[in-house]
């Protein structure tokens, strides 16, 4: 098992206990260094009042995307969002969304992240970009990390 893998096992299990990712029924994959997907299955309660999934929804797939992106390629501390910016394409109802984010600038301390969010048949529902900053928390300090 090289390196980078056990890094993005750690990632995705630190992630996954948030409480955030576990109430929503995430799944998150690191496809390979600078690119990840993440989905949120359908649930009713996740709507608003006319039936379309709230467009939280979307954001919260597209942010957490580039975020896992980002902090794939971060292998000591854990990035933070300094900025997501989504462009709603058109609604969902009745269907789970995933995101793919990829990296497409790694600086020393900044990573820029696009993500496309998709519903579940395939169609493209939001487009996002995300600034990630390298902080000073230690990965190995949250919980999940070092498990």
């Amino acid at each position: 098992m090289s390196s980078a893998s056990t890094h993005f096992e750690k990632l995705t299990r630190c992630c996954m206990r948030c409480r955030i990712s576990r109430y929503l029924n995430k799944t998150i994959e690191i496809e390979k260094a600078g690119v990840a997907r993440v989905a949120i299955p359908f649930q009713p309660d996740l709507t608003q009042n006319a039936d379309f999934l709230h467009a939280a929804m979307l954001f919260e797939v597209g942010d957490t995307a580039g975020f896992m992106a980002a902090n794939s390629l971060e292998e000591t501390y854990s990035v933070l969002t300094v900025d997501y910016h989504i462009n709603l394409i058109r609604p969902v109802r009745k269907e789970g969304v995933y995101a793919l984010g990829e990296v497409v600038t790694a600086g020393k301390t900044i990573y820029v992240a696009r993500s496309d969010v998709y519903s579940e048949s395939g169609k493209l529902v939001a487009a996002g970009q995300g600034t990630y900053t390298v902080s000073k928390i230690l990965l190995a300090d949250l919980d999940g990390y070092n498990d």
